[in-house]
């Protein structure tokens, strides 16, 4: 019986032209995983968030979620929200950014 490694199927899989790399055959696999398990987009986007990685508003992007559910979610266990702290100069640029798109409308 033959009873290859995971690392010797993958390798054929690129040896046979099916995928270019081991890089784009994980990928593939990621995205698979993710379309099979839809709650496993909740677990990475609150990893990431716990760790500050993203915001808020891209978290529920990445799970899929309205921030309120995301937020109805986190509540439920126990995650507590980060509001970020802005510099002056960090608020004064976003005053001013949001300025320009007005009247870039006018």
């Amino acid at each position: 019986m033959n009873h290859r490694t995971l690392t010797e199927r993958v390798n054929v899989l690129v040896e046979q032209g099916i995928f270019e790399d081991e890089e784009s055959l994980k990928h593939t696999a990621y995205r698979s995983l993710l379309t099979l398990r839809p709650e496993l987009k909740v677990e990475i986007a609150l990893s990431l968030y716990k760790s500050e990685e993203v915001s808020l508003g891209r978290a529920a992007e990445i799970a899929g979620l309205s921030r309120e559910e995301l937020k109805e979610i986190m509540t439920s266990r126990g995650i507590e929200r980060k509001i970020p702290s802005l510099s002056q100069d960090e608020v004064e640029a976003g005053v001013e950014r949001l300025l320009e798109k007005r009247c870039a409308n006018f």
